[in-house]
């Protein structure tokens, strides 16, 4: 199972068809559609994916090689699995209703850590549709018995989790965010041994994910 298989795998499952539980958030939704009208928040799909995933981490980061399994350009069947290699089926419908367009992940390991960061940036139909997605799993990871959230101050339109699971290393802690910015939907999972991570290590990131965002008028 993936990293964000594993994460998502109860918050998302039988989520197909649930329009309801975005309607829950309509109110928001409409509201952050109306100003991305109102300050021209671009909506064309970025050139380069890849390019406006932030990478100016420290040296112990190691990314994978562009163009490997951990980095590179994903269509709507390997994003559906990234989400949830338990029920692609069901993600792939719930992408096609946000309008998903592409995606791109890249993933680091933190040298001697046993430390893993993923940012997986999604390119949704629309600022509106890219909200509607991300209030969907943010409604059903607050659901979730298994996952607990945790605050990202001075990050707006996001969100985050933690999760523990059984690696066969030994009891792992993920720490993961969802942040959308305009049509682009961001997923940023950090992972590692119990007790070695916390929230502030994937909110430096997310923090740094955002000004580069912005810096690109995606705000």
């Amino acid at each position: 199972m993936t990293y964000s298989g594993l994460l998502w795998r109860t918050a998302v499952v039988s989520m197909l068809g649930m329009v309801v539980l975005a309607g829950c958030n309509s109110t928001k939704s409409t509201s952050r559609t109306s100003v991305a009208s109102s300050t021209a928040i671009p909506t064309a799909v970025p050139g380069d994916l890849r390019l406006i995933v932030f990478d100016r981490l420290p040296a112990n980061y190691l990314e994978a090689p562009a163009g490997s399994d951990l980095d590179g350009p994903l269509g709507l069947s390997a994003t559906a699995k990234a989400v949830d290699d338990q029920e692609t089926a069901q993600q792939e419908a719930i992408l096609r209703q946000y309008g998903f367009r592409s995606a791109y992940q890249r993933t680091w390991a933190v040298k001697g850590t046993g430390e893993t960061l993923i940012i997986r940036v999604q390119v949704m139909g629309s600022p509106g549709q890219a909200l509607g997605y991300f209030n969907l799993l943010t409604f059903a990871g607050q659901a979730s018995s298994q996952l607990t959230t945790f605050p990202t101050p001075r990050l707006a339109d996001t969100s985050g989790f933690t999760r523990s699971f059984t690696a066969p290393t030994g009891s792992q802690v993920a720490q993961d965010i969802n942040m959308v910015r305009g049509p682009l939907f961001y997923h940023l999972i950090f992972t590692g041994p119990q007790g070695s991570i916390s929230p502030s290590d994937i909110l430096r990131v997310a923090r740094s994910q955002s000004t580069e965002a912005a810096s690109l008028g995606y705000a």
